[in-house]
């Protein structure tokens, strides 16, 4: 399984080692530092027992009455009785065994449930679990199976969906859920695709036709289409492919739902679009590109039947029901499992006091967990091989707590509470997690941990091996603590291990205590804590921050920002922060758009009465900003990089500096008593973070209660 973990923790000792002569792969970075280790090492922690009222097994039967002696055989019907007992809590006790699940909506009249796996392996299944042994040789190493024997439909099957956060399927109306998904011993197969999952992938040749696009480029300089928003059916874009790809293309027979899925202009935006047309010296894809095209992007076909050649690929003919699939090694003892289900399993309306303790969920192709409630609890539970995001829940009260979420082809959780105009807390927590191998179809802005609205907090989660962001957040007062996030951000330079942005009311919330270290991939330079776009009012402190390829912080021009008391090792620029806000407003450039009172980040200050007790009262900075445009040059003018504190924070780099820090920064706001050092001549070479330093203010780092203390 991949989540051995890749740290072993408890030593309380970074190592230092002498800087190397040589550079590393990517360009901006010494020689990669040793791995934080003695960070927190889960321990076991007892599970609380609960007494069954309803009791079900595999070999139970619905016509019984749900004792332990005579349990029932489905999780409906369970549920059905459990909403006939007059008890505020009504706990529901699951046999160890897999259970055939076709989404349940849980609603007021389920108040109180609980769902409790008395065992291990707990299985709610969306999807059909396939036996090996009736698979057949079609030709060569592939194997074939005819999914009628196991009353598999069309409709389970699915069409082939667009996919990936920046898709326009929708302005064609041919959105939809993705499609069904097989799935060995956990992981997710690859649909048959060229080139092959691992190889390099092709890349955009010259642009002949841009397409529609939102964004529209000229000599000028960038420029917005008003008419992309309303636009219905927008054309697709056309390049160049050379002559060996043209007579590729030729060999693929079923041509009218092969895909291509890329990265068209920027590496933060993914998509998938059919292919249009092509002919010997060009390609044109059905959908429109949301940025358009760029030449020399990445991207790769998919769906192709003649291109399943290569262990763990797979293939569908969805007229005749037949699965294709070339098995891994020992094939005749693995699990298999196509995702079916196209709802998400647990569907919740406005339920209250509902908890999951204990249980797998799986083969959906949708999500896990969905809806809105109150006082939910989901604890002790996997999440598995499923399309969309694991848990995503609107509400108050929430607890996300000691499971695993691994495989999901979006997100992982997502919790929205609160109220932002009285700034009442939501109280949701996603505490004491694994979460790895998440956003594995949609690529982009999908992650780990989303936490939205008012006081939700992120805390001691494991996060690792995802293409993009590990949390995001936004709202106000929200804290994003002791969490251990490495290996994310893969497949991006612009973005962050931790993520917001572009917000003037975003005010309160911590991220603090942290460790995000070896992050990036070859080619990848990303950032480790990103406040986008002038997004202000932020505090980060006590933050580990190790083989950052990109920006260790990277502030983007916003005010009120306390960066203090972090340690920064081998990052590419240890800090930046640059003023782009009020850059944009003085000197135009790409980010212009702040120039336009009353929208954009403008608006933000009116979105909520920052005027009114309980914003006054939090955030009393807000309320004396100014809008006025002749005076750009106040303190309080909102552009302003302005109040911000940067101080007693630990940088061992090779140039032994800050990083970048623009000139209105230091203008307006503070940057001191920050404690520099090349490798050589670090403080920590042969010490532990543990160990009690005093330097202009530097508190050491709580290293050991970082990461997951108990599973």
């Amino acid at each position: 399984m991949k989540y051995i973990k890749k740290i072993l923790c408890l030593v309380i000792t970074l190592m230092i080692t002498a800087l190397m002569s040589s550079c590393s792969v990517q360009s901006k970075m010494s020689e990669p530092q040793p791995e934080p280790v003695n960070l927190s090492q889960p321990q076991p922690r007892e599970r609380e027992k609960r007494i069954g009222d309803i009791f079900v097994s595999p070999i139970g039967n619905d016509s019984n009455n749900g004792t332990r002696e005579n349990p029932v055989k489905t999780v409906e019907k369970a549920v059905e009785l459990a909403e006939k007992l007059n008890k505020k809590e009504k706990v529901i006790s699951f046999a160890k065994g897999e259970y055939s699940v076709s989404s349940i909506a849980l609603t007021g009249k389920n108040n109180g449930t609980v769902f409790y796996g008395e065992e291990e392996d707990v299985i709610f299944n969306g999807g059909a679990t396939l036996n090996p042994s009736d698979f057949e040789t079609y030709k060569d190493n592939i194997k074939m199976l005819d999914l009628k024997k196991y009353g598999v439909t069309q409709e389970q099957i699915g069409n082939v969906r667009a996919f990936g956060a920046y898709n326009t399927a929708e302005k064609y109306g041919e959105e939809g859920s993705l499609y069904c998904e097989l799935f060995c011993d956990g992981e997710r197969m690859t649909l048959a695709r060229y080139p092959n999952a691992g190889e390099e992938n092709l890349t955009t040749g010259k642009i002949i036709d841009n397409g529609d696009s939102k964004e529209i480029y000229t000599s000028s300089g960038t420029q917005q289409n008003p008419d992309w928003e309303d636009m219905k059916n927008p054309r697709g874009g056309t390049f160049a492919v050379d002559e060996a790809l043209a007579n590729r293309i030729k060999g693929w027979q079923r041509s009218d739902d092969i895909w291509l899925f890329g990265y068209f202009q920027y590496d933060w935006a993914d998509s998938a679009t059919p292919l249009a047309s092509f002919n010997e010296n060009s390609i044109t894809t059905k959908y429109a590109s949301v940025y358009g095209f760029k030449e020399d992007m990445p991207f790769y076909f998919f769906n192709v039947f003649e291109e399943l050649d290569t262990a763990g690929e797979w293939y569908i003919d969805r007229d005749k029901l037949i699965l294709y699939f070339i098995p891994p090694e020992d094939f005749e003892n693995k699990s298999l499992q196509l995702s079916l289900e196209t709802e998400n399993l647990i569907i919740l309306d406005d339920a209250e006091n509902i908890t999951f303790d204990g249980i797998t969920f799986c083969g959906t192709r949708a999500g896990a967990i969905k809806g809105t409630g109150s006082n939910i609890t989901i604890e002790n539970c996997t999440v598995k091989n499923v399309g969309e995001s694991a848990i995503e829940i609107e509400g108050n009260k929430i607890l996300v707590e000691n499971n695993t979420i691994t495989a999901t082809g979006k997100a992982g959780v997502i919790l929205t509470g609160g109220d932002r105009e009285s700034l009442i807390s939501s109280e949701n927590i996603v505490t004491n997690n694994l979460i790895y191998d998440w956003s594995q179809v949609y690529q982009t802005y999908q992650a780990a941990v989303a936490i939205h609205g008012v006081g939700g907090v992120c805390s001691h989660n494991e996060i690792y091996n995802s293409p993009h962001e590990a949390i995001t957040y936004s709202g106000n007062n929200n804290i994003i603590e002791y969490n251990v996030i490495h290996d994310v951000v893969l497949k991006s330079s612009d973005a962050g291990a931790i993520y917001s942005g572009r917000s003037w009311n975003q005010y309160g919330n911590i991220v603090r205590y942290n460790c995000i270290y070896d992050i990036g991939s070859d080619g990848f330079e990303p950032s480790g804590i990103y406040f986008d776009d002038a997004l202000s009012g932020q505090e980060a402190y006590g933050n580990l921050l190790v083989n950052i390829p990109g920006c260790a912080f990277l502030l983007g021009g916003g005010r009120d920002l306390q960066i203090k008391n972090n340690v920064i090792v081998n990052a590419g620029t240890p800090i930046s922060y640059d003023d782009r806000a009020i850059a944009g407003i003085e000197d135009g450039g790409w980010f212009a758009h702040a120039k336009t009172p009353n929208e954009g980040l403008w608006a933000t200050l009116k979105e909520f009465d920052i005027n009114s007790t309980a914003w006054k009262e939090a955030y009393p900075q807000l309320s004396a900003l100014s809008d006025d445009f002749d005076n750009t040059d106040d303190p309080d003018f909102a552009a302003n990089p302005a109040n911000s504190i940067v101080e007693n924070n630990v940088i061992m780099n090779k140039k032994k500096n800050i990083g970048s820090i623009a000139k209105r920064v230091k203008k307006y706001s503070c940057v001191q008593n920050n404690n520099l050092y090349t490798f050589e001549h670090s403080p920590y070479i042969d010490s532990d973070y543990g160990k009690d330093i005093s330097m202009n203010g530097f508190s050491a780092l709580p290293t050991d209660k970082m990461g997951r203390t108990y599973y």
